[in-house]
């Protein structure tokens, strides 16, 4: 999505509907078919780094396989006031290649996306339920590894299993947030997390460097 976009009602269910799984599901795929006619940072590299001193803004990478679930997210993060930059994966294994892959290897993540040692200030939002990789290993190796055991991690999904609560946070997770089914509380949920996200504070020049 680029900053600055114009968003409106239209993206959600008309006033006084009743929204459930069926409207959630239309919704995404309408935000879906709308997020491809936008540059995506898995086709172009396109990644929306913004100024800043250190520690007063907070990048986001968002590890969510559903392209639906994935423009909710950003569009109403931003819609919350969240201007920061934004980088998404579609699997728990690009992620991972991200992270700790060999530097200079020849793979997609590497050719389309921003150097790792680029990243400053940001934030991990994680899907459980991701395709390749689940969320749970992609968490256990985020927080089993020291230079990226710091980075904060926000598990955003829709199980609110207590076992599957209790193993998050026993892997490291920083906090665990469930998507509502419903629209509109989806929509609420996730301008909650941006207020957050706008005052969350880490330390400066905080940077994903390997020794």
């Amino acid at each position: 999505m680029r900053e600055g976009e114009q968003t409106g009602p239209e993206a959600g269910p008309e006033a006084g509907s009743e929204a459930g799984p069926e409207t959630e599901k239309k919704a995404g795929q309408k935000m879906g078919d709308d997020a491809q006619a936008r540059p995506d940072p898995l086709q172009d590299g396109a990644y929306a780094g913004l100024p800043g001193e250190p520690g007063q803004r907070v990048s986001i990478v968002l590890i969510e396989d559903d392209d639906g679930h994935a423009t909710l997210v950003e569009r109403n993060l931003r819609r919350s006031g969240v201007s920061n930059g934004f980088l998404r994966f579609r699997d728990g294994q690009e992620a991972l290649d991200y992270f700790f892959g060999a530097p200079g290897a020849d793979t997609p993540v590497a050719s389309n996306y921003p150097s790792r040692e680029e990243l400053a200030n940001f934030v991990v939002l994680l899907d459980l339920r991701l395709p390749r990789v689940d969320g749970f290993e992609v968490l256990r190796r985020l927080k089993a590894d020291p230079v990226t055991a710091s980075v904060p991690v926000i598990v955003l999904t829709t199980t609110d299993d207590p076992r599957e609560i209790e193993r998050c946070y026993e892997l490291g997770c920083n906090v665990y947030i469930t998507k509502p089914v419903e629209y509109d509380a989806f929509i609420e949920a996730v301008r909650r997390l941006g207020f957050f996200l706008q005052v969350v504070k880490l330390p400066p020049g905080h940077r994903f460097v390997r020794p």
